[in-house]
């Protein structure tokens, strides 16, 4: 696990109380869980260069090569574990909006976890993105709740059923910009979730 700067400037992210970035890891998925452990504080973002064994739902390998975007944001959400699907669902479609908005791409969520694009020049819809939730339970309750997040950007895909933004659009495309779209969008739907969710557990 190497430290790195990520090689943009994340000051001003929208909601992100801490930033942590690497340049290979296992996973972003692994590194937050034990920040989850330790007690670090919502909102925590880890992002990665690279992920040597990356991962989507049901243990699936999920390819992260570089040029990609991988990460995973620490949240600690006050509701019951039955509403946290319906956050991936959540997830996946601000993923969807925010490619669609800033490079034209048409997308559709495929229930619970997965982000389609639909490549023109192969008149296929292909995977983009990935989302992968994990939480710790307290009495029923979601002590932690990791969000995994893989976009395929500007990185090379092998996979034949997958597709990156830059296979689709012919040019690279700013990362950080599509961090600061995600979560400005993000988090006012994570908080009408955690609202609606903690009325729906009274």
């Amino acid at each position: 696990m190497k430290n790195s700067a990520c090689g943009f400037d994340l000051d001003t992210l929208p909601g992100i109380s801490k930033i942590l970035c690497l340049d290979e890891v296992v996973s972003t998925q692994a590194v937050a869980r034990e920040l989850a452990l330790e007690g670090t504080s919502e909102k925590t973002l880890v992002l990665a260069e690279t992920q040597t064994g990356g991962r989507g739902r049901l243990g699936r390998g999920w390819e992260s090569s570089k040029g990609g975007l991988y990460m995973t944001v620490l949240l600690r959400p006050e509701t019951s574990l039955k509403f946290l699907p319906d956050l991936s669902v959540l997830c996946g479609e601000v993923v969807a909006e925010t490619i669609t908005a800033l490079y034209g791409i048409k997308t559709r969520v495929k229930d619970p976890n997965d982000v389609y694009a639909f490549h023109p020049a192969r008149r296929k819809w292909l995977k983009i993105s990935g989302i992968l939730a994990e939480s710790s339970s307290i009495n029923r309750d979601a002590g932690w709740l990791l969000l995994g997040i893989g976009v395929n950007l500007n990185n090379r895909v092998k996979l034949d059923t997958a597709a990156s933004v830059r296979g689709i659009k012919g040019a690279e495309v700013s990362r950080e910009d599509f961090l600061r779209a995600f979560f400005g969008a993000f988090w006012l739907r994570y908080a009408s979730w955690a609202y609606s969710s903690q009325a729906k557990s009274r």
